[in-house]
C-alpha cells in the first residue's frame, strides 16, 4: 500500500494545482471575451452616430485604423507582450467593428422605404460581367434599385439610359470608349456618367465631351473576387461633378472603400507601373519557369516560404482571363517604356553577374535599397505575416 504522506513527485504539478491555473486562465478568457462584447457595443453607438450624421463618416478610415495599432503595440511593449500579438489580436477586433458597422449600415438601409429617400435609379452598361455583377449585388445588398444592360440583348439602350439617375459604363476595356460615345449623348443632364476602365485618359475625354450630365471616371483597384469592399480602393477621376457624383462617394465610403482622387494622365502613368509592369514581370518568371522543365510540384518540394508565396503570386495571375491581361499590357500607351525599363534593368543585372562584378552588384543592390527605403519597415512588417500565415498552412 503506498505511504501517501511520502512527498509528491517533482516531475510535474498535482492535479489540483493544474486544475487552479486553468481555472484562472478561464476567468481571463471570460474577461477577454467580455472585454470584446464592450467594445461591440460601443462600436454600435459608432454606427449609429455616424447614420444619424447622415453617414458622411467613411466605414473605414486607414489613419485611424493605423493609430489604433500603433497604440495596441505599445500599450503591448509596456506590458512585456510581444507586439505581434498585439496586432493579430487588434487586427481580429477591427475586422469585427467593421463587419457590425457594416451590417447595421445595411439593415437600416433595408428598413427605410424606397419612396421616403432620394435614391438614384443606377444602370450598369456590362452589368453581365464579373465586375459589373460585383458592382450591381452590393448595391442591390443596401436596398438601391439597379439595372443592367448589355451590349447584344435587344433592349432599348436610349430610353434605358435616359432612364438612369446613374450610368456605370462597365464594357470591357476595348469598348469602353466607343460605347461611352454612343451612349454619353442620352444621358440627362441631372444625371450622372461614370466608368470602371483601368485607363482613363481617352474614356474621361469621351465622357466629357459626349456627355452633358456629371461624368466622372472610377477605377476599382480589385478584382471581382473580394468578399467585401471593405479597405479597397478605387481611384476617383473627377471631371464634373455635382449631387448625383456627390451621393456615390459617400455611397462608397460608407461600404468601406477607400477613394483616392487623381486626374487621367497621372491615373494611367501610375497604372503603367502597377498594373503593365508588375504583370509584365509575373508573366515573364511565369515563362521562364516553365521554360525551365521543371515542374511547379517538384519546385515545391524545396521551396522556402518566399519562394511558395511569390508563386503563388504567379500562379494566381495564370488562373484568370487572358484576354484581361493581354488589354491591360498592349491598351496603355505607356507600356513600351514599362517593358523598356523591365528590359534595360534585366540586361544590365545580367551582365553584372555574369561579369562576376561584385562591386557593381554592391552599388546596384544599394541604389535599389535607397529607392525601397522608406518603404522598406513596412515591407518587411507585411511579408512576415504573409509568411507567418502562409507556414502555418498544411
Amino acid at each position: 500500500m503506498p505511504d501517501e504522506t511520502a512527498p509528491r513527485s517533482s516531475s510535474g504539478p498535482d492535479a489540483e494545482t493544474l486544475g487552479a491555473l486553468r481555472d484562472e486562465l478561464d476567468a481571463v478568457d471570460r474577461a477577454l471575451l467580455e472585454s470584446a462584447a464592450r467594445r461591440r457595443t460601443i462600436v454600435r453607438r459608432l454606427a449609429a452616430a455616424k447614420m444619424d450624421a447622415g453617414g458622411t463618416q467613411p466605414l473605414f478610415d486607414r489613419t485611424r485604423e493605423r493609430v489604433v495599432y500603433e497604440r495596441a503595440e505599445a500599450a503591448a511593449g509596456e506590458l512585456g507582450l510581444p507586439p505581434t500579438l498585439a496586432r493579430a489580436l487588434m487586427g481580429v477586433i477591427v475586422e469585427d467593428s467593421h463587419q457590425v458597422q457594416e451590417t447595421l449600415i445595411v439593415e437600416a438601409a433595408s428598413r427605410t422605404p424606397l419612396d421616403a429617400v432620394a435614391r438614384p435609379r443606377l444602370l450598369i452598361v456590362g452589368g453581365g460581367g464579373r465586375m459589373g455583377r460585383r458592382l450591381r449585388d452590393a448595391l442591390r445588398e443596401r436596398g438601391h434599385t439597379v439595372d443592367t444592360l448589355e451590349l447584344g440583348d435587344g433592349r432599348d439602350r436610349v430610353a434605358a439610359v435616359a432612364d438612369a439617375d446613374i450610368v456605370v459604363i462597365a464594357v470591357p476595356m476595348t469598348d469602353a470608349e466607343p460605347v461611352t460615345r454612343e451612349l454619353g449623348p442620352h444621358v440627362r443632364p441631372d444625371a450622372l456618367l461614370c466608368d470602371i476602365n483601368s485607363l482613363k485618359v481617352g474614356v474621361c475625354r469621351a465622357m466629357e465631351e459626349s456627355c452633358r450630365g456629371e461624368a466622372m471616371g472610377l477605377h476599382p483597384m480589385f478584382g471581382p473576387g473580394v468578399w467585401s469592399l471593405r479597405r479597397q480602393k478605387v481611384v476617383v477621376c473627377p471631371l464634373r461633378e455635382g449631387p448625383r457624383a456627390a451621393w456615390l462617394r459617400k455611397e462608397l465610403a460608407s461600404m468601406g472603400v477607400e477613394l483616392i482622387d487623381t486626374d487621367p494622365v497621372t491615373h494611367d502613368r501610375m497604372m503603367a507601373i502597377v498594373q503593365v509592369l508588375v504583370h509584365f514581370s509575373t508573366l515573364v518568371m511565369g515563362d521562364a519557369l516553365r521554360r525551365t522543365g521543371v515542374s511547379v510540384e517538384d519546385s515545391l518540394r524545396f521551396t522556402s516560404p518566399i519562394y511558395r508565396l511569390e508563386l503563388a503570386f504567379v500562379g494566381r495571375l495564370f488562373t484568370q482571363d487572358p484576354d484581361l491581361y493581354a488589354e491591360i499590357e498592349m491598351s496603355n500607351p505607356q507600356a513600351a517604356e514599362m517593358r523598356r525599363c523591365f528590359r534595360n534593368a534585366a540586361d544590365e543585372l545580367d551582365r553584372i553577374i555574369a561579369d562576376a562584378d561584385h562591386a557593381a552588384f554592391r552599388r546596384r543592390f544599394e541604389d535599389i535599397a535607397v529607392y525601397f527605403e522608406s518603404f522598406g519597415d513596412e515591407a518587411m512588417r507585411l511579408s512576415e505575416q504573409i509568411i507567418d500565415t502562409l507556414v502555418r498552412q498544411p
